[in-house]
């Protein structure tokens, strides 16, 4: 999917689980996006073309973080009683790093930045193909693109949560958490970041309307999502009411999320460490945002 804000158009890459302590595997999954992105390296400098390493920052828990995608209640009632979902919140806290991260710059930015449009669509074919090269040597997957590999990796996360929709204890907690919605009753992996998606909605939509021109087209099959740029006392009165829906939601699932969220995570982790990614650190992101397309 794609998430506009201000005037930049952004691929974004990258559920609603957790665990209380660093996911089993991560170590070596991280590894392996380190040899991946050696071959990379190798692969383009044979070709004669300019490729730096760039694998993700090693990822630092927030305090409490943990303990909140374990679906700890307390955890997640502070949380939200401050952020609400998280969506709001990055506008009316600029500053605060536990909804504005510091994002990972590619240091092959600015390189691309300086070619002109030839160089750069041969330059992105060659790193397509040695980026599909270094992932079959390295992960014994077949994928034709960056892509793909996303694709096939967001695929095989669907695939892998499916058992969860079959888990009887789930499914009755979850039938009790959507009546206290108010929505019909869902499956469990439907009713996870259900109100949340609702809030990201209505942030797109308050940011589309504000949108200075023609707003940019998504490619087939994705989805443009934009992202508020609002000061911090005109989001505030956004947050308020997302607060309030993020604890109600809460209240609604305090029997839910203690026994959904770590099956989640140590699942989705699973998948993502097979893909040679951190998995919780990877999986967080973009749980929500597939459920907008």
């Amino acid at each position: 999917m794609l998430i506009a804000k201000a005037v930049a158009v952004t691929l974004l890459a990258g559920s609603f689980g957790g665990l209380t302590a660093s996911p089993s595997g991560d170590a070596a999954a991280y590894e392996k996006q380190t040899q991946l992105e050696a071959k990379r390296v190798a692969c383009m400098t044979e070709r004669g073309l300019d490729y730096l390493a760039s694998p993700e920052p090693r990822y630092t828990w927030q305090p409490g973080e943990q303990e909140r995608l374990a679906g700890d209640l307390e955890a997640l009632r502070a949380y939200r009683a401050k952020y609400g979902f998280g969506v709001w919140s990055a506008n009316v806290y600029p500053k605060d790093e536990v909804v504005n991260p510091v994002q990972h710059e590619n240091p092959n930015n600015k390189m691309l930045m300086s070619l002109s449009a030839g160089e750069l669509k041969k330059w992105r074919a060659a790193d397509d193909s040695c980026f599909s090269q270094a992932v079959k040597e390295v992960l014994g997957k077949t994928v034709t693109s960056q892509e793909d590999y996303h694709d096939q990796l967001e695929a095989a996360v669907r695939k892998s949560l499916s058992v969860l929709d079959q888990d009887k204890r789930l499914v009755q907690l979850g039938g009790r958490f959507a009546a206290c919605l108010g929505v019909s009753p869902a499956e469990p992996t439907a009713l996870d970041g259900l109100s949340h998606t609702k809030i990201v909605r209505q942030a797109s939509d308050v940011a589309k309307k504000a949108w200075k021109g023609e707003p940019p087209k998504a490619p087939k099959g994705k989805t443009v999502i934009f992202r508020p740029n609002l000061k911090p006392a005109h989001a505030r009165p956004y947050l308020d009411k997302e607060i309030k829906a993020a604890l109600k939601d809460l209240e609604c699932g305090k029997d839910f999320y203690p026994a959904y969220s770590p099956k989640v995570m140590e699942i989705t982790s699973r998948v993502y460490q097979e893909f040679g990614r951190e998995g919780a650190a990877q999986a967080i992101p973009s749980w929500i945002y597939r459920k907008l397309v």
